[in-house]
């Protein structure tokens, strides 16, 4: 049984909003598969971080065109509020790997803006995180990234942290256990960190600007993570040094 999970916002004064998961809703679609029997099955989890409400397709083969992908038929979570996530299962039949068209688009302007699309190969029995978010401040700029869950097995005294962010960030960390630096690019995701507690520092800054101008370290209040718990993993999706949403892997 997966173990519960937690969506917020932190902002540097570590304002707090909590809603159970899937409290926007979730759908359960299925998939055409090839010999008919839909025997095969991945989760995908979206998650909004992007301003405006956002729908998502899913269609099965890799590089779908807009006309293809964009439609009513593939049309599998949406709209998908800011600051929210919605499940969905796909499943397909015959071979136990299949490559999806994965697309992203705005709720209101739909193709009058640029859409958002990405190819990802599932394996039956994976769970997806599939990342909606803003490259920088352009709010017409939408962009999506599909990363698998973390299953790592965490020891029952620490956590684990990955971050993904949507500008390029220095994470900065110490604790009794483990310190460091990593660098993590706009759009990708942090190798996992271990701290022994939510007290330890944890620190991250951005870069800004085309001179990539560093600003000053922010200390995140990981204890702000509404039941957190040792042996737990989690994803934080980050701008600048600033916590979007916060969520149980």
């Amino acid at each position: 049984m997966m173990k519960p999970c937690w969506c917020f916002t932190l902002g540097l004064g570590i304002a707090l909003t909590v809603s159970a998961c899937g409290g926007s809703g979730g759908s359960d679609n299925n998939a055409t598969g090839s010999n008919g029997q839909l025997d095969k099955q991945a989760k995908l989890t979206f998650v909004n971080t992007a301003r405006d409400q956002v729908d998502a397709f899913v269609k099965n083969g890799a590089d779908a065109t807009s006309e293809d992908l964009f439609t009513q038929t593939h049309l599998k979570a949406g709209p998908v509020s800011h600051e929210s996530h919605r499940e969905y299962t796909h499943r397909w039949g015959g071979s136990s790997a299949l490559d999806i068209s994965i697309g992203i688009w705005d709720s209101k302007y739909q193709l009058e803006e640029e859409p958002a699309q990405t190819n990802t190969q599932l394996n039956s029995g994976e769970n997806w995180w599939v990342i909606a978010w803003l490259n920088g401040e352009t709010t017409n700029s939408f962009q999506v990234t599909s990363l698998r869950r973390s299953h790592n097995e965490v020891p029952s005294d620490q956590y684990q942290f990955r971050v993904f962010s949507n500008t390029d960030i220095r994470i900065d960390y110490e604790s009794a256990t483990a310190s460091g630096a990593t660098n993590v690019s706009a759009g990708k995701v942090s190798s996992p960190i271990l701290m022994a507690g939510c007290n330890d520092q944890f620190e991250v800054s951005a870069t800004k600007g085309e001179a990539g101008t560093g600003l000053v370290p922010q200390q995140l209040n990981l204890c702000g993570i509404p039941d957190l718990q040792p042996g737990d993993a989690y994803l934080l999706i980050t701008s600048d040094d600033e916590i979007l949403y916060a969520v149980q892997e």
